[in-house]
């Protein structure tokens, strides 16, 4: 059924908006230690482990600055990296319970070859504004409930616009999960309204990852689970226009959070996190149950006809993100994925962070997998901890070579873990070079950037947002991705410190 048949209440509907309802309007057992008491035990913890400085609060609504630039900047690198996440941890003297629970703040890191400026604006979604102007919280968020909340009216009224960001002819648009995108302002980042794809498709669920191909093709998804769990699937072409949007019964739905694509398909792994609300499920996160028993199951689903599909069974396990997929001329579909082997780092550590607790959890480790057109699944692990991996935008669907994330020091490290850049190459084995960052610096999602005429797969630049709490500074390293042992060619910092982020974008001059 394509969205132009779907009535529109039956779309919001499967969109989850009776689930939230249901969870705005229970009574909170999330309550546990209180969000003011939160707060004042977040700041204790700060004092005593400066680490926890990137789960902090952002300093204002509103930023601006000029970088000092150490090193020497590529003169072919003009543009504007532009990154988002979780920023709002707390407002009116409460923190929020989980880090996917901060309202969203864009930054724009601009590149003149010479000189590097920061931007950074809170997203002024309505749900902020309503917020702001009445002087307390009214919605719950997927992690944090708030007792006597406004009621729901539709699923962008908890929207946070708090994950990633997107260029897409000419619209830079941050992204959500649980419903619709936020158009922006390209200059001043300020909030212009909510994207809606099509007719009927107001306030849609639309993945924080969809997939853009060298041409312009979008790719994406939302996951559903009133009245029946199910995905839904959207082609939108390189001039913005919608092509389809399909329902499809996925369930039982576990949470998917990222997916790839090839030449000829689009694959979504369906970890074992499924949605079973109860009252006493309370908050939103309550209700996702880990049943490994489920396994892991894979939906490969032709872009030419959403309704031919095929089912693959894995093992059970939680994973974000892809770096990318390709098809072998005999069917074969190779992806890889920062998998776990269960959902704590989610659950728990990011959860207790918020708080001031380094709580261990499962790692994600990157792997690579193949399904084959006979229904056989293959499993490569290398055993390495990894997250966030990036290729060249390039090679989007189509065999790559290198794959770029983060990466954890060998032996124990206390804290937050992910403190090195690492280029991995597949048509050797995996071998990986890597830079640590060392003690006092925790590095972000590193993105490749292509020089304007690249020679080579990896011909290009990383770029690799970074807080120093030693310093109280942000920064952003710039690498030569052929080098990157070499550790970057420049480094440009600014004289304030940034919450962590999740994911960018690049957009060239």
């Amino acid at each position: 059924m394509d969205a132009a048949t779907w009535p529109r209440r039956r779309f919001l509907h499967a969109a989850g908006l009776a689930g939230l309802a249901a969870f705005a309007s229970s009574t909170a057992n999330l309550a546990r230690a209180g969000a003011a008491t939160q707060s004042a035990d977040f700041a204790r913890a700060l004092e005593a482990n400066p680490m926890l400085l990137g789960w902090r609060s952002v300093s204002a609504d509103r930023l601006d600055g000029e970088a000092r630039v150490e090193g020497r900047l590529p003169a072919e690198l003009t543009g504007t990296l532009y990154r988002n996440g979780p920023a709002v941890h707390e407002r009116f003297g409460q923190r929020y319970a989980h880090w996917f629970d901060g309202d969203g703040m864009v930054q724009a890191w601009r590149f003149d070859g010479e000189r590097v400026s920061h931007r950074g604006r809170v997203v002024m979604t309505p749900k902020l504004a309503r917020e702001d102007a009445a002087g307390r919280r009214l919605v719950s968020a997927f992690g944090t409930h708030v007792e006597d909340g406004a009621p729901l009216r539709r699923p962008d009224d908890t929207n946070a616009a708090n994950i990633s960001i997107l260029d897409h002819h000419g619209e830079l648009l941050a992204l959500w999960e649980g419903g619709s995108a936020s158009r922006l302002d390209r200059e001043t980042l300020a909030w212009r309204g909510f994207k809606v794809w099509g007719e009927r498709l107001e306030g849609a669920p639309f993945t924080a990852h969809p997939r853009v191909e060298p041409d312009g093709t979008l790719w994406a998804f939302g996951y559903a689970f009133a009245p029946a769990p199910a995905l839904v699937l959207y082609h939108i072409g390189a001039d913005g226009g919608l092509r389809t949007a399909r329902r499809v019964d996925a369930g039982p739905l576990g949470m998917v959070h990222d997916f790839v694509v090839t030449a000829r398909h689009l694959v979504l792994v369906i970890p074992p996190l499924v949605f079973e609300p109860a009252p006493e499920r309370n908050p939103l996160l309550d209700a996702f149950v880990w049943r490994p028993e489920l396994g892991s199951r894979v939906l490969v689903v032709e872009k030419g006809d959403f309704d031919a599909r095929r089912w693959y069974q894995l093992p059970a396990g939680f994973g974000f993100h892809h770096g990318n997929a390709w098809e072998e001329a005999d069917g074969t579909i190779r992806f890889d994925h920062c998998v776990a082997v269960d959902a704590t780092l989610m659950s728990e550590t990011m959860r207790f962070v918020m708080r001031g607790e380094f709580r261990a959890s499962a790692p994600m480790r990157y792997t690579r997998f193949a399904l084959h057109p006979d229904g056989r699944a293959e499993i490569e692990p290398t055993g390495e901890e990894a997250e966030f991996p990036r290729i060249t935008p390039a090679l989007t669907g189509r065999r790559n070579r290198c794959v770029y994330t983060l990466g954890a020091p060998s032996g124990h490290a206390p804290g937050w873990r992910l403190r090195r850049v690492v280029k991995r190459d597949l048509e050797r084995d995996g071998a990986t070079e890597s830079f640590d960052y060392g003690p006092g610096v925790l590095p972000e999602e590193h993105v490749f950037v292509p020089r304007p005429a690249p020679r080579a797969e990896d011909d290009g630049w990383l770029l690799g947002p970074c807080l120093d709490y030693e310093r109280r500074a942000s920064g952003i390293a710039v690498f030569d991705a052929r080098h990157v042992s070499d550790g970057p060619v420049a480094r440009a910092w600014l004289d304030y410190p940034l919450p962590l982020a999740f994911h960018g974008h690049f957009s060239p001059a």
